[in-house]
């Protein structure tokens, strides 16, 4: 039966609460049968996933929504908390990884595991302009969520199965639609403010939102909205998960180890060179050593936070390692302002304008490592006067020579320091979001047809400021030729203090998107179970990317438009090329809405999308021109192919009785290649995120040991058959939902999606192509001269790839049952979540099937096949009480091999010198239990006091060293290292 606008919100709210903890007395099951309050006004509401509006009911299609009160009852302060604690979300981008692990301030949505480049996110119904993904991240473009001012949000629609058929591109996974507040005119205001029992990690925040005049009685209404919200930064020293950083001990199987991921890269240096016996026949092959002064001298490595390895696995000598794990962030330091201003005028009974702006601007600074930087060393230009002092007097003494002389460059390094100015702290970098979305519109009817058309300007722009741990490299230099700073010895450090260039605005990203709409829909026959709709629609759509770097940021990149100067920031990115791509695609959609009979409607959609080729206002030439060595700048091209695609989704949905309904859907998808994927050019990509023994043992690029090497990130700009494919998809889902007797609801689906010509936006991940580097030989680069370093090393070219086939299954449930009266009141109850069934992908057609699902996968990710929440709440008047908890599966964590990062604890109790192959470690499960309680004093005033991780619950050891920030000790990912955490609301009606 058809249900009333009321009955289906309540549906839709428990179907698409998705396991959030939420009061269960604000929520009702969905109710399949007619509402007996026969006052409510039979409305049609347009949902997420169709473009007709209709009758509110639970369709064909699984959509999950998140009420105003349901966001309130999480507790959660911002968009990305919120989201990314739904069972249905893994594969997103959390605030951690901009810990030195490429998300600049980033977050993301994404839907079961799919990278966050498959779901799309709406504001409203409209397209957000998206920021660029690092490699780490699943590369592409995906909406940063914290720019979502969620005090102004309504609710939040999630369509949890493939939609391109009517949004095209981008939609593979699914949708989260989140839904601006309209025609308010009260007011609203709130305070609340978050303290965690330990130390670190405060959060407060405030918002206010007032209406202005009635829509339907003034004919206009006026609504505007404020946030503001602030978090401090909690460090890995304050945390018992993190405090150890990259050296742990720990027991498996009865046996001791201990994990010593730490980098070669310390203060004071350590120096490391190939070198031979003097006049040693020839053929003979080269010795590498590891030479630290400091340590010799001194017998310590100078910080509590380094320590010493002898003869570590391909050198000879002593190498002084250090932890930078210790000294990060767990979570960084943000706040966020954001505002709404939204204007709806009726012009008469059939015709509204409207118009929206959206405003914000998030700030984060996030803190990691200090500045590491391995550069070269020689007699001439490289640092000469170390070398004099602390190199050859050890050639000397051990009758050495140099191996590494290139008679073609006389000046290039001959051995290479292993620095971190670890005396003048971290790196920090501010990460400056501001966006600014833009639109506007009409809705109608004229001549029997209901129409909408709008429009959108978004923008987001981001910025990178340096704000504390790099220094210039000329200035250090400088220092070092005086004699004023010794970096081996570590001596003078303070003086660099004045190298710092803090304030340097490293980089800024500008994407922009702009698109028009259309659409209409009409009454077209009447059928057994009521009238067929029909909708048509098309839009255009035209988005660019651009980014531009200080010349510090650009030096030495060999491409024509390189500053004259070598100078670049110690410890940062260099070698950068300025990007400036856009494309152009538009497309048209017709659905039907067909109730068959009384109990079954069906849904047929379609859509055709075509897109042009990418735009490039940077293009180089392949090689290096003769003359001047650099790659020569070309004019604009068009790169790449262009595409074209139909896809289509039909859906059923049949009740064969009033408390039973059963649904269907297969569907196929589409997206384009991004233009990242297309434009660009190979450019430096700073180093590994892992610590790799050599890949090509014996050979000049080698650093020896455990250590990290250089990335090189570009482009596919190829046409034709040598060009990226577009990457197709196939989905089906198959569920429904029962309600046995009053109050029980069950509600499961089973859902199926499959991608061919998957694009890897950053290539073969490092962590397979390092453990496989003979299948992978032609992506290193050996040796490589770092840009800016000047030593040599290998390079890995990350270059975006047609992967072959993907797989993800799994099956999304949620149980309710609702209002059981009890002597203290209403009880009532949800039990939420997903299972992931499969998810397996290939990195070449017909190429060996990899997967992530409870295991850490070699694209360094982990799927896990459970998660669930379970809400109890017991509504007594003007008390609410609400016990959730929170379930992740436990999975295997990272593997090593042998020579990189597991030592053995020998029967003395003295730590093994060589690491041994480890099959990583059995992750546990990871439960957490929150409480929430509220008193509505009044119509106008309410206090919600809560307990997040009321047990205070420590994440699990994990000893991954890819994928993430830079966190030690746990997957700053998958668990939250806050511990047990009060919050207390203040709310005012007005």
């Amino acid at each position: 039966m058809m249900m009333k606008e009321k009955v289906l919100a309540r549906s839709l709210r428990l179907i698409c609460w998705g396991g959030m903890a939420l009061g269960l007395g604000a929520a009702a099951p969905a109710a399949l049968a007619q509402s007996a309050d026969g006052g409510d006004k039979m409305t049609r509401v347009e949902i997420t996933g169709s473009s007709i509006r209709r009758i509110a009911k639970e369709g064909t299609l699984p959509v999950q929504t998140l009420t105003q009160e349901d966001i309130k009852k999480t507790g959660a302060s911002s968009a990305t908390e919120l989201i990314q604690n739904l069972p249905a979300m893994q594969g997103f981008v959390p605030a951690s990884s901009s810990v030195n692990g490429g998300a600049a301030g980033v977050t993301t949505a994404a839907l079961h595991s799919l990278q966050s480049k498959y779901t799309l996110v709406l504001l409203d119904g409209q397209r957000m302009a998206p920021v660029e993904l690092g490699n780490t991240q699943g590369g592409g473009y995906a909406v940063n969520i914290e720019s979502i001012p969620l005090e102004a949000v309504e609710r939040v629609e999630i369509l949890t199965d493939g939609a391109s058929a009517l949004y095209g591109s981008d939609a593979i996974s699914g949708v989260v639609n989140f839904i601006l507040k309209k025609n308010k005119t009260d007011g609203s205001a709130y305070v609340t403010t978050n303290k965690p029992q330990h130390k670190g990690g405060s959060s407060w925040s405030a918002g206010i939102t007032k209406g202005f005049g009635d829509l339907d009685r003034d004919r206009f209404n006026i609504l505007f909205s404020y946030s503001h919200e602030k978090q401090q930064a909690l460090a890995a020293s304050q945390r018992e998960a993190s405090r150890r950083g990259t050296y742990l001990p720990f027991s498996y199987k009865g046996k001791n180890y201990v994990y010593d991921a730490a980098t070669e890269n310390t203060e004071p240096a350590n120096i490391t060179i190939n070198a031979l016996p003097a006049n040693a026949p020839a053929g003979t092959a080269p010795t590498a050593y590891s030479i630290n002064p400091y340590y010799n001298k001194n017998g310590n490595c100078g910080s509590s936070m380094a320590n010493a390895q002898i003869d570590p696995l391909g050198y000879n000598g002593v190498s002084c390692r250090f932890n930078y794990a210790a000294m990060v962030q767990t979570i960084p330091e943000s706040q966020r302002d954001s505002g709404l201003l939204k204007g709806s005028f009726q012009l008469n009974e059939n015709t509204t304008l409207w118009a929206e702006a959206v405003l914000s601007r998030f700030k984060m600074r996030s803190q990691y490592g200090s500045a590491a930087q391995p550069m070269g060393i020689n007699a001439t230009t490289r640092f000469p006067v170390l070398w004099n002092k602390y190199v050859q007097p050890f050639l000397t003494a051990n009758n050495l020579v140099p191996a590494d002389v290139d008679p073609d460059n006389p000046n290039g390094p001959l051995g290479t320091l292993g620095y971190r100015s670890v005396l003048v702290g971290g790196r920090a970098d501010d990460y400056i979001t501001d966006a600014r979305h833009l639109s506007f519109g009409v809705t109608g009817q004229a001549m029997g047809w209901s129409y909408n058309a709008s429009a959108v300007l978004s923008r987001s722009q981001l910025k990178d400021k340096a704000a504390g741990g790099y220094t210039d490299f000329d200035k250090l230099v400088s220092l070092v030729a005086s004699g004023k700073y010794d970096l081996i010895m570590g001596t003078g450090a303070e003086l660099l203090r004045d190298a710092l260039v803090n304030g340097t605005e490293f980089q800024k990203s500008v994407s922009t998107l702009n698109s028009l709409h259309f659409g209409a829909q009409h009454d077209v026959l009447e059928l057994p179970g009521g009238m067929a709709i029909g909708s048509l629609g098309g839009d255009f759509v035209k988005t660019r990317y651009r980014t531009d770097y200080h010349p510090l940021i650009l030096s030495q990149s060999g491409f024509e438009g390189q500053p004259a100067s070598a100078n670049y920031p110690v410890g940062g990115s260099y070698g950068q090329v300025p990007f400036d791509a856009e494309r152009k695609n538009w497309g048209i959609l017709g659905e039907v809405l067909l109730p068959l009979h009384k109990t079954v409607e069906a849904n047929v959609s379609a859509r055709y999308d075509k897109y042009d080729r990418v735009h490039s206002r940077h293009v180089f030439t392949s090689l290096p021109d003769p003359a001047t060595g650099l790659q020569m700048r070309l004019p604009a091209a068009d790169l790449g192919n262009t595409f074209n695609s139909s896809t289509y989704k039909v859906s059923l949905r049949w009740t064969p009785v009033e408390n039973v309904l059963l649904r269907a859907a297969y569907g196929t998808g589409f997206k384009a290649p991004n233009l990242n994927e297309v434009a660009g050019a190979l450019t430096f990509n700073g180093s590994t995120s892992g610590n790799y023994s050599c890949p090509f043992p014996g050979t000049s690029g080698c650093r020896g040991g455990l250590a990290q090497y250089d990335l090189l990130k570009g482009p596919n700009s190829a046409s034709g058959e040598l060009g990226l494919r577009p990457e197709k998809s196939k989905q089906w889902t198959l569920g429904g939902r029962i309600e046995p007797v009053t109050g029980l609801s069950l509600g499961m689906d089973v859902w199926n999606v499959q991608i061919r010509n998957q694009i890897l936006s950053g290539g073969i991940p490092e962590a397979e192509g390092f453990r496989n580097a003979q299948q992978y030989k032609h992506l290193f680069v050996n040796p490589y001269t770092d840009p800016g370093g000047g030593f040599t090393t290998i390079g890995y070219k990350q270059l975006p790839v047609n992967g072959g086939v993907a797989n993800y299954r799994g099956l999304d449930w949620d149980f309710s049952y609702r209002n059981r009266r009890t002597s203290l009141g209403k009880l009532s109850a949800t039990w939420t979540g997903t299972r992931m069934l499969r998810q397996n992908y290939t990195m070449a057609p017909n190429g060996d099937v990899k997967t992530d699902l409870g295991v850490f996968g070699p694209d360094n990710a982990v799927v896990f096949k459970w998660q669930s929440h379970l809400t109890l709440s017991l509504d007594s008047g003007p008390f609410n009480n609400t016990v959730s908890a929170h379930y992740k599966s436990g999975y295997k964590d990272q593997s090593y091999a042998k020579g990189t990062a597991i030592f053995p604890v020998l029967a003395n109790g003295k730590v093994g010198t060589e690491a041994v192959e480890f099959e990583g470690l059995d992750t546990p499960s990871y439960t957490t239990f929150d409480w929430q309680g509220k008193w509505t004093y009044s119509k106008a005033w309410s206090v919600t006091a809560g307990v997040k991780n009321l047990f205070d619950r420590k994440p699990p050891l994990s000893l991954q060293s890819a994928g993430g920030g830079n966190q030690g000790g746990y997957d700053g990912r998958y668990a939250d290292p806050l511990g047990r955490t009060f919050y207390l609301t203040a709310g005012y009606n007005f």
